[in-house]
């Protein structure tokens, strides 16, 4: 009898192993182990009775002669195995165990054990069912991490064009990889990132994480895989409690640090990159310390700084004007030059900043206003890993390195740190960051998730590559529910989302000079995707990727087609610059200007040092998103809002108006406006705009002021007649020109400035209801409300406009033109006299009934009112 067997514990590369081995050796009887990964025993639950599998309580016992271990090279115990029984092993580490004379070794070091197998079947010309090919890919994509992970050899590659080119269905794969944490892994996976800690181990970042538990807990390793995702480490070591053991799991990003002999010191196995371990008992405090010391004894020292680094370097002066030194950097031809003051480091200048600076006509600028400021450098004896990091972190593209006096002596470029890669073919490779289709639903609900869903699907059927971008993908992250959302489509976007409206229902407009559409799902829509009627986006939009370019400052940009990587680099701040992929696969994250790093931080960064200089409102918008997102604008970006504040004047007023009531929108406004004035920004856009802690109250004081009369305070408009109130009828006329305010608030602004001397003279007067009529009925009523918020509750102005507003605006005499043209008058000058005075008698109370009003009328026709109409 003939049988294959692999480890416990089995992932999908175990059991497609199975599988791959039994194409091979089809009289061999493939058993599955006890232990299977919650995914792939899902996967063979759903597909058992096409596979040749069976299990170990099915097994009868029988004589083996010949036993084939995939993906491990101990034999697991089975009823039927004798001392004749032959091993045959097929295993992609290298052998560490010793064979006996019959038994014999099969295997090469790969990212996956399933691919030495795809080779020979391919080699045999083995037929593969649909299913078969879709399993053995569901083992290769898993152990290489989507041929992302640094063991990942060509000859996986290769494995994986011929499974997909033979069938093997990649949905199906992406499904059953993307299985979110149980709520036991869930919940340890919390524990653990409460318990973690970070050192740096030989220019590396290691984290020890540890946590105790009272049941068991299957598969650890997939809350490794996702924790190692989260922090990114160079190692990551998990140490867990439990009822039966304390378990050891080790990933690490690099070789320099070797997992295989920390997890052998406690008697476990692995290779370089993934180890595991099970302890016995002991205390974690005492395993955390002798796994810190087995970690400095393994980990090697990386390649240094000094290896790579140019000596003497290029400076360019913190003082200098931009114009001075745009040649001598365009003569040395370098991208980027310390920048030095009285001798120290004090930033970075990138020749495409100041090229951009002189383009713009801004040469009179210092070199400090548009440089990339900051202090960061590395040593001679730092490690490359800390030169990634520090390039990841900083955005530099160029690190000054100094020496131990703190002087410059050198720098480290982008360039020397790829050729370092080119040469040295670095094994391990960048862990990309990824979202699951389960945070999708679960931020944005389920209807929104399956709209992404069936464009994901269409684009991968197009052969195009589409990514969910911007505001929407910074909110899913942040775990906050936006649907308002953009794709980016590298082709045709019109023409793509006019596909999406074919095959899904809906009508699509666009706009062809910027390669942007809007799709408008509809009950078509709903019906072919079996959506609820709520939580369904009303539109989508798609835009073709692109690139901008300010011919000056404040200009509207110029728009050419370009790659998703130049679309997101025009945007304005790095958590804006992110993108998901959703074809031709979904989930990874794009993050090019390290927006992932800025989310985590709460900061908000500019791309580049002259954003602000391109586009002025984004000094608002920064402001905007720091109140909503409670974020900090960062030290650096802050730092570049001075410069840009003239350009807030130059602007078009409709641009900062609606970036303005973008702001005014926001639940709570007035932090922003705060912000925009402590900073200068708001009488930079006019000096009327003015605002402090009392216009603050009086804008939360709006929000729970209940209108007179039934009417209704409409907000945003409210807060601009509520900052009308601190301004003079001329300043409120002059900013209603300069921002380009809609019609009706051109008239209503004014009025609510005016009205401060009119209420005042009124009040001061004693006036009567008729004056005080005759004043505000002039009004819009928005005006009066600003005024009716600011007064007190009992105030004599309050008391007035709600009596006007309740009241006196709605008095009117009975009698009207046609019955005095009833009485024989002709009409003429004393109708409006006679009906101002009857109304003004009725306003003021002098006349109460009608019976009054038309004895006053007869007395007024007696006295002679319309003689002079004669």
């Amino acid at each position: 009898m003939h049988v294959i067997l692999t480890h416990e514990n089995a992932d999908f590369d175990a059991i497609a192993s199975l599988l791959g081995a039994h194409k091979l050796y089809p009289e061999a009887l493939p058993i599955l182990p006890d232990r299977i990964n919650t995914n792939a025993n899902a996967f063979i639950s759903l597909y058992r009775s096409a596979l040749p599998f069976i299990t170990r309580s099915q097994w009868r016992r029988r004589k083996i002669e010949q036993v084939t271990l995939v993906d491990t090279q101990r034999s697991p115990s089975l009823k039927g195995t004798s001392a004749e029984t032959r091993t045959h092993i097929i295993d992609h580490h290298p052998l560490t165990i010793e064979m006996q004379p019959d038994d014999r070794f099969e295997g090469d070091v790969t990212g996956a054990n399933v691919t030495l197998l795809v080779e020979q079947i391919a080699g045999r010309e083995i037929l593969l069912s649909t299913l078969e090919a879709t399993l053995l890919a569901l083992g290769l994509y898993e152990d290489t991490g989507s041929f992302t992970y640094g063991r990942t050899t060509a000859r996986d590659f290769q494995a994986g064009a011929w499974l997909v080119k033979h069938g093997a269905d990649l949905d199906v794969v992406r499904r059953f990889l993307d299985v979110p944490l149980s709520d036991e892994q869930h919940a340890l996976y919390e524990l653990l990132m409460r318990n973690v800690e970070h050192r740096s181990v030989a220019g590396y970042t290691v984290a020890i994480a540890t946590a105790s538990v009272d049941s068991y807990i299957s598969e650890i390793s997939r809350v490794a895989h996702r924790i190692s995702n989260t922090l990114e480490p160079a190692a990551l070591f998990l140490l867990v409690a439990t009822p039966k053991g304390i378990h050891l799991i080790c990933r690490s990003s690099t070789d320099d640090i070797d997992v295989s002999e920390i997890a052998k010191s406690f008697h476990g196995g692995g290779h370089k990159r993934a180890a595991a371990a099970t302890i016995g008992d002991g205390n974690l405090a005492d395993l955390t310390a002798s796994l810190w010391e087995m970690i400095q004894r393994v980990a090697q020292p990386a390649v240094r700084v000094s290896q790579l680094m140019s000596h003497g370097v290029q400076t360019v002066n913190a003082q200098s004007h931009v114009r001075e030194v745009v040649q001598q950097l365009r003569r040395i031809g370098h991208e980027g030059y310390p920048v030095v003051e009285n001798g120290q480091l004090v930033g970075l200048l990138t020749r495409r900043d100041a090229d951009r600076a002189s383009e713009h006509g801004l040469g009179d600028l210092r070199v400090r206003d548009i440089m990339q400021t900051g202090t960061t450098a590395l040593t001679p004896d730092d490690s490359i890993y800390q030169l990634e990091q520090t390039m990841l972190q900083s955005g530099w593209g160029q690190i000054p390195v100094i020496g131990s006096n703190q002087r410059l002596i050198g720098i480290v470029t982008r360039t020397d740190l790829i050729k370092h890669w080119a040469q040295t073919h670095p094994p391990h490779a960048e862990v990309i960051p990824r979202v699951d289709e389960a945070l999708v639903q679960r931020v944005l609900g389920e209807n929104a998730a399956q709209v992404i869903r069936a464009v994901g699907e269409l684009a991968q059927d197009r052969g195009q590559e589409v990514y969910m971008v911007g505001g929407c993908v910074r909110d899913l992250l942040l775990h906050r529910r936006n649907l308002d959302i953009d794709f980016v489509v590298e082709g045709d976007a019109v023409r793509f989302a006019e596909a999406i409206s074919a095959a899904l229902g809906g009508s699509t407009s666009s706009f062809r000079p910027f390669g942007t559409a809007k799709w408008f799902p509809d009950e078509t829509t709903h019906d072919r995707l079996g959506l609820k009627y709520n939580g369904t986006p009303e539109h989508i939009d798609f835009a073709s990727a692109r690139n901008e370019f300010y011919e000056h400052p404040t200009a509207l940009p110029t728009v050419y087609s370009g790659s998703i990587k130049l679309d997101l680099q025009r945007r304005d701040f790095t958590i804006n610059a992110l993108a998901v992929q959703i074809s031709p696969s979904f989930g990874r994250i794009l993050d090019y200007y390290g927006g992932l790093r800025d989310l985590e931080l709460k900061h908000l960064r500019v791309l580049h040092s002259l954003s602000f200089i391109d586009d002025p409102t984004r000094i608002v918008r920064a402001v905007r998103f720091e109140q909503r997102l409670q974020f900090e604008i960062e030290p650096r970006t802050a730092d570049l809002i001075p410069t840009a504040l003239p350009m807030l004047g130059r602007i078009t007023g409709e641009r900062v108006r609606n970036e303005l009531n973008l702001l005014l929108h926001e639940p709570q406004p007035e932090g922003g406006l705060l912000s925009l004035a402590k900073r200068g920004a708001l009488s930079a856009i006019h000096p009327a705009l003015r605002f402090d802690e009392k216009a603050a109250d009086l804008f939360r004081r709006a929000r729970a002021t209940d209108a007179p009369n039934g009417l209704s305070i409409a907000f945003p408009d409210m807060y601009w007649h509520l900052l009308a109130l601190s301004m003079t009828p001329e300043e409120a006329e002059s900013m209603c020109e300069r921002l380009r305010v809609p019609r009706p608030m051109q008239v209503s602004l004014p009025q609510t400035a005016r009205l401060n001397d009119d209420l005042r003279r009124l009040i001061d007067e004693n006036a009567l209801p008729s004056a005080i009529t005759r004043v505000l009925e002039t009004c819009e009523v928005d005006a009066l409300l600003a005024h009716y918020i600011r007064a007190e509750d009992d105030s004599p102005e309050r008391e007035m406009i709600a009596r006007f507003l309740a009241d006196w605006r709605h008095v009117k005499p009975i009698t009207d033109g046609h019955r005095l043209k009833a009485m024989g008058l002709e009409p003429g000058p004393c109708f409006k006299e006679i009906l101002d005075r009857l109304r003004t008698a009725r306003l003021d109370d002098t006349i109460k009934t009608d019976e009054d009003e038309m004895l006053l009328l007869q007395s007024l026709l007696g006295d002679g009112i319309c003689d002079d109409d004669v």
